[in-house]
């Protein structure tokens, strides 16, 4: 299977918002400010905010994605892509399909994703 299959499985970004929703939900959120569990998602925000004490927390955030400004598409099609396929891609060759304009965004990208556990999928931590 080529990159570009992979890429056209995530057409939009709201579909990549809620695929990392449901993984953040279902490996379970811990609030940084006072350590509850239970949060709501704000979907005008697209934040999971606690119930607690209202403290936000992106999709991104502790996550091997965190502070990054790539769409998620991204993200998640090479993730997909090197995971199942085990195939190497050059950082220019993504760059390329994607039709980013920037080389540099796209190889710590994938930098990133090379350096990451293969046991945890978008190395999620517990934040």
């Amino acid at each position: 299977m080529k990159f570009k299959e992979y890429y056209l499985q995530f057409p939009e970004e709201e579909l990549c918002i809620k695929i990392l929703k449901t993984l953040r939900e279902q490996k379970g959120l811990l609030c940084k400010k006072c350590g509850n569990q239970t949060h709501y998602w704000k979907k005008d925000k697209k934040k999971f905010e606690c119930k607690r004490c209202k403290f936000r927390t992106s999709l991104k955030t502790g996550t091997v994605m965190e502070n990054s400004n790539l769409p998620l598409r991204y993200w998640l099609a090479t993730i997909s892509y090197l995971n199942t396929t085990k195939k190497n891609i050059s950082a220019l060759n993504l760059q390329q399909e994607f039709g980013h304009k920037r080389y540099e965004p796209i190889w710590l990208m994938l930098k990133k994703i090379k350096s990451m556990p293969e046991t945890d999928f978008l190395n999620i931590k517990n934040n």
